[in-house]
């Protein structure tokens, strides 16, 4: 059973928040976006460490809806955070898919528009989700199919190495193989920042309950947040309800994604996407603050 439309001036949204680091920022980030008609389902990748992680637990101990997800190791290019992702949408199903929409973000993503702002595009735009269906030349020369057609064994970077400057991408094995997508479905691709209506988010937590092997197959792919998502709900009967566009404003430059400065601030402020990333307050604080400033002028 799915509850009740919420009014159009009450929206309600459970933000799936997705990190890897930075308690603080995290914390910085749901307090920004607070209303206690929000829900927010924070899973806190299990390679990090426990005090960082308790940390978390502690500053919202007292927030009746904030919740913490069980928790799965996120590696560079892993299923970790598709998994990180269903247990978020697992939650919102125990509650009876009460909230209208949700909104995925990463720990370092920060809100470009008020809470009101956010609730009425809501209310006029409806699910928004970047997609295109394969084939695209324009997505790494056209061999980003290779991403799920392939096997992928993805291994830990120690300590040391990353000292050394050894990038987590680099340490993948790839089997080259010709897999292809349970049910024929055909495989869609975009970013992996979504917002989703309840009626789709219903209709992936379905799917995945009575087709595991679709998850399974993704287990071993490439960066699987950015297909698994739109390829379900693309051959779906839902697909024409969604606006093929991502409301995650990214600078694509180094180190890929760009780190948000107080130099990108004009763009910020006249871009149409409610959210940004990636912010680093070790790299520039500046630029929160003057985020939090125009947020609290309305």
């Amino acid at each position: 059973m799915i509850a009740e439309a919420s009014p159009p001036d009450r929206i309600r949204i459970a933000y799936i928040i997705l990190a890897h680091q930075r308690p603080t920022a995290v914390a910085r980030l749901v307090r920004r976006l607070y209303a206690p008609d929000h829900g927010f389902f924070i899973h806190y990748d299990l390679n990090r460490s426990v005090a960082d992680f308790q940390r978390l637990v502690r500053e919202f101990a007292t927030f009746p809806n904030v919740y913490f997800l069980k928790r799965h190791k996120c590696r560079w290019g892993n299923a970790g955070i598709v998994m990180g992702m269903l247990e978020g949408i697992a939650e919102l199903a125990r509650r009876n898919f009460i909230y209208d929409y949700a909104i995925q973000l990463s720990g370092q993503d920060y809100p470009l528009k008020t809470d009101a702002q956010i609730r009425a595009q809501l209310v006029a735009g409806g699910s928004c989700m970047e997609s295109t269906s394969w084939p695209m030349p324009e997505w790494e020369n056209g061999r980003a199919i290779k991403r799920i057609e392939n096997f992928h064994l993805h291994l830990p970077v120690a300590p040391w190495l990353r000292k050394l400057g050894w990038q987590p991408m680099w340490q993948h094995l790839t089997v080259p193989m010709k897999r292809k997508i349970p049910g024929g479905l055909h495989p869609h691709f975009g970013s992996a920042f979504w917002c989703l209506h309840r009626s789709c988010l219903k209709w992936i937590h379905d799917y995945v309950t009575q087709h595991p092997e679709y998850v399974r197959f993704f287990q071993p792919a490439l960066l699987p947040e950015e297909c698994f998502f739109q390829t379900l709900l693309m051959n779906s009967p839902l697909a024409s309800s969604i606006n093929r566009r991502t409301l995650t404003h990214i600078e694509w430059r180094p180190p890929w994604p760009g780190i948000m400065t107080l130099a990108d601030l004009p763009k910020l402020q006249s871009s149409d996407c409610l959210f940004a990333r990636k912010f680093d307050p070790a790299v520039d604080a500046e630029i929160i603050d003057a985020l939090d400033a125009q947020l609290a002028a309305g």
